[in-house]
């Protein structure tokens, strides 16, 4: 009789999954209904506990999917239920973001949003403090993030400040590294796992971009958990938030939902508003409602509301 083994995704190679076994690595396939139901929701992903069996000591067949505690998820803004898994079982998200050019806070206001949306914690990296002249001037930039309950953490993977407190972060946690391209997530991984030789892409000298080389999914073992590399995601939207349900994703917003005087109020101009009257009072930020607002027309637009 064929065993029955459990595993954990920590590679995604195309139509092939490396599955982390109690003696190593699997190299497995899908079989039967998983192979004919291997796109949205029920396709592996990295992150994801399975059930496989084995063909040989180190090749196997996934045959089940297991329950998922987390999952970082990307949905389809005309269709909500089509949904892509980016990754399973996380614990957290780091959201990883260059000092120089200076981000853009509307960006981090988005990835926090996606974050919020998938009910993970998240912290922000601000990555190549190197090329910052005035650290303590630019830290103020972001004191915002930190009054909301958001660690920011001030790295370089040059220098290596800032490296130990993040790797206390993610001790024995499965943390997911996501950002625009060119931020510095490989050059940071590498700087904490010496040896791991990720690829890092040219930088564009009058930028300081750099392009993203990540083009498959891993789990990398590190103290006790895992680290996320994803590929690079540039332009990530609202990933489908329903507009009803993004006021939510803004934790200063949340004390006033339901006080609206109309229980479908989107915050944008109805009448009796609570949060505009919030944002009125200085309660909450007006550069936060307004990345709230830009989000917002995104996501109706994307529906084919406005």
């Amino acid at each position: 009789m064929t065993r029955v083994e459990e595993g954990l995704v920590i590679r995604t190679l195309g139509a092939a999954y490396d599955v982390q076994g109690s003696d190593g690595v699997v190299r497995c396939v899908l079989r039967g209904r998983l192979r004919r139901q291997a796109n949205g929701l029920q396709r592996p992903v990295i992150g994801d506990r399975v059930q496989f069996e084995r063909v040989s000591p180190r090749e196997g067949a996934i045959t089940a999917l297991l329950p998922r505690r987390t999952a970082l998820v990307r949905r389809e803004p005309l269709d909500p239920e089509r949904a892509h898994v980016i990754a399973a079982n996380l614990d957290q998200i780091v959201a990883v973001f260059a000092a120089f050019p200076e981000p853009d806070p509307f960006q981090i206001d988005r990835y926090l949003a996606v974050a919020e949306a998938n009910r993970l914690p998240a912290l922000l990296c601000v990555n190549k403090i190197d090329l910052v002249e005035d650290l303590e001037a630019f830290r103020k930039r972001f004191e915002e993030y930190e009054a909301l309950g958001y660690s920011v953490l001030y790295t370089s993977a040059q220098t290596g400040a800032g490296l130990e407190a993040l790797r206390e972060q993610l001790r024995g946690r499965i943390t997911a590294f996501i950002g625009p391209s060119g931020v510095g997530k490989s050059s940071l991984l590498n700087a904490l796992q010496p040896g791991l030789a990720l690829r890092i892409g040219s930088i564009n000298p009058r930028t300081g971009a750099g392009r993203h080389t990540t083009t498959r999914s891993e789990l990398i073992p590190f103290d006790g958990g895992y680290l996320a590399d994803t590929p690079g995601l540039r332009d990530i939207g609202v990933w489908g938030i329903r507009p009803e349900d993004l006021a939510a994703c803004f934790p200063e917003m949340r004390p006033d939902l339901g006080r609206c005087e109309f229980s479908d109020c989107l915050h944008l101009e109805e009448p009796g508003c609570a949060v505009r009257r919030a944002v009125a009072r200085g309660r909450i930020g007006p550069r936060r409602y307004e990345s709230y607002r830009r989000l917002l027309l995104e996501a109706l637009a994307a529906r084919g509301e406005r």
